[in-house]
Formats: C-alpha cells, structure tokens, sequence
C-alpha cells in the first residue's frame, strides 16, 4: 500500500475523477470560474426569475466537479450567509441514457428530497395550505401534497412509494386522490409545485438543479430530445421563481456528429439561458496556483512545508505543466498523479527533474 507520509501529504490529492465524500469536495485555484458560479447563485437568492446557465467545456474540464462542490451543505450555507437568507437546495442529476426520460429525471431528483426535512421545517396551519394551493393548479397534486406536508398519519416511506408510483393505498381514495400517480404525466407538475412550496414556505431560498452529462442527449431519438426539453421547459415554466437549473454541456463529445447546440435545445429552452459559463483549458498560471492551493489544502497536507509544491521540485512542476501543454485539467491531474504515485512506489524522498525525465514516458501518456 503506497505511503505519501514522507511527502507531507496524507494521501494522492490529485484525483482522476471528481470526489463523492462532501468532506474531500473542495475548491483549488480557478477563482475567476468560482465566482462566475456564486455570483450566479447569489443572483438567484436575491432575484426570483427561474432560469439557466450552461456550463460547457471538454471532458474533464471541472464541471462535475463544480456541480458537486455547489451541492455541498456547508457551500450552500456560506453563500446563503452572504445573501442573508436563508440556504438553498442545490442537487445534482445525470442526464439520462435509458429510453425513459422523464421517469428517470423524476425518480433522481426525487432520491435527493428529503421528506422529513421538509415535514420537520414547513410551518404549520393556514399557512401551508395556502401554500400548497398556490403550488399548483391541479387539484390532485393539492390532494397529493397535503398527504406530503399535511397528513403525519403517513410515513415518510409511506409517502415515498407513492410518489416513487410503486404503491397505491386505497385509503387515498378517501382524501381526494383517486388515482395512482404517473410518473409520465404528472412527474412536472408534482416536482414544480413540490419546488413552490420549499421556496414559497422559506423552507429553502431557492431550488438549484444541476443536470450533468446533457451531452448524452444526443443518445436519445427524436422522442427523448423532445421529452427531455418538455420536462426542462414545464418545469421552469410551472416553477417561475427560485429555480436555478444549470446544464452541464460537454460540447466537444457532438461536435463532430452536429454544428450546433441547437440539434438538441429547442428554442424554448434555449431562451431560458441567462449566462454560458466556458471551462476552458487552463492555463499555466492556472495550473501552478491550482497545483499549490490543492497539495496545501489542509484535507491532503499534514503540516506546513518550505516548498509549496512538496514533493516536487518547483521546476519539475512547471516542466510537466510546459510537457502537457493545452489540455483538461483531468490530464493534469493524471498526470501528476502518476508521478506522485511512481514516486511513493519507488520511496523517493523528492520529486526531482532527473526522476521525471526518467519515468516521463509513463507519465505523459498520449491516452
């Protein structure tokens, strides 16, 4: 099992794919991108309209990352602290690659509501009542959410496999809902008024939705594209307010099959978006700054070092940023990663340029 205690560091902060752990979800370098993001949401939180923002860049260009870091609690809680409000909601689904749109965008944001949070946190009496028919015009949603909010008799899974439309108790009858819920047509109208009331009740300030891996839309035929701009478009348009949705867009994976973005959003949707946020390659005053602010982060250093790019050699760094060239900052990452990790294999004390030279054909890999 490799060591990375004689480098300072308590493990390989350089990672290959984004991590899961909120605990190691942090923010290196790249503060001009970080702040196109906050300030989008601090806008959000201050102003009302629903809207989009679509990130785009190459694989491995951070927007995963980003999605996942905005969805952190303590993220959310700080930018609400700045906005003197209170926080968000922020999740993150995948775009779907099964031929059932709509059901799989439904059931991931639903895995991500938490109905006894909600139950605990929404007031009491009149005043959800009210907010629930203000939520939504359809009478049977009403009838649902008051089994949500209202009706404690029902437990939270109770509640859950109804929604999830696996089960129908046949008591429901009795409180107005005289159907079992379908997924394929009422999925919008349950998601946007559940929306209305986190939002309207101050449950949240606002709902952020971040849809990662749209490019897999070009996976779908006619009928998905048009059901996945269906559900983005009523969704938006039955949550007209504190509903930030930002689209994840690896342009480069179609470029080549398409001219343009417009093959897959439909001018509905496309008039939504608000801001178009580039992850472009970094640069090498990026890529330094990124380098030093993750090894001394204090999630992956154990103490203070002289040289802030312990282990490496600060010319090595440089050197391999120079090698790689224009590329994603996944590249970067593994590349560096793989030193660290030859080097930790091979119980070097430091990461000199005569040790890069020699392994640099395993590091600086054209795959």
């Amino acid at each position: 099992m490799l060591t990375f205690e004689k480098f300072k560091l308590k493990e390989n902060p350089f990672r290959v794919v984004p991590a899961i752990n909120s605990q190691e979800l942090i923010w290196a370098g790249f503060s001009e991108i970080k702040e196109k993001f906050e300030t989008r949401i601090l806008r959000s939180l201050h102003i009302p309209n629903s809207s989009i923002v679509l990130n785009w860049g190459d694989y491995g260009s951070g927007k995963t990352h980003a999605a996942r870091y905005f969805c952190k609690d303590s993220v959310m809680e700080e930018l609400a602290q700045r906005a003197g409000c209170k926080k968000s909601l922020s999740m993150m689904i995948n775009f779907p690659r099964g031929k059932k749109v709509i059901e799989e965008m439904y059931t991931q944001i639903l895995d991500k509501i938490d109905i006894h949070y909600l139950r605990e946190n929404i007031p009491a009496g009149a005043d959800i009542v009210d907010c629930i028919k203000n939520s939504t015009d359809s009478v049977y949603i009403q009838h649902v959410l008051e089994e949500v909010f209202i009706n404690r008799g029902r437990t939270v899974e109770q509640v859950k496999a109804f929604l999830y439309g696996t089960e129908y108790p046949k008591d429901l009858v009795g409180v107005g809902i005289t159907r079992k819920l379908s997924i394929e047509t009422d999925a919008v109208d349950l998601l946007s008024a559940l929306f209305n009331v986190m939002t309207e009740s101050k449950v949240y300030t606002a709902v952020i939705l971040w849809i990662d891996e749209f490019e897999d839309i070009s996976l779908q035929n006619s009928n998905g594209i048009n059901a996945a701009n269906s559900f983005i478009k009523i969704l938006l348009d039955k949550t007209p307010n504190h509903l930030l949705m930002f689209i994840n867009f690896t342009l480069t994976a179609i470029a080549s099959a398409v001219e343009s973005l417009g093959d897959y959003l439909q001018e509905a949707v496309k008039s939504r978006i608000v801001q178009r946020i580039e992850l472009a390659y970094p640069k090498t005053p990026d890529m330094l700054n990124y380098i030093s602010e993750l090894m001394n982060n204090p999630i992956f250093r154990m103490e203070e070092v002289e040289n802030k790019y312990t282990p490496f050699e600060e010319a090595v760094v440089c050197q391999v940023v120079g090698d790689l060239g224009s590329v994603s900052l996944r590249k970067y990452n593994e590349a560096f990663s793989r030193l660290l990790d030859s080097a930790a294999f091979d119980d070097q004390e430091t990461i000199t340029m005569d040790y890069y030279i020699a392994h640099k054909s395993e590091i600086i890999t054209s795959w």
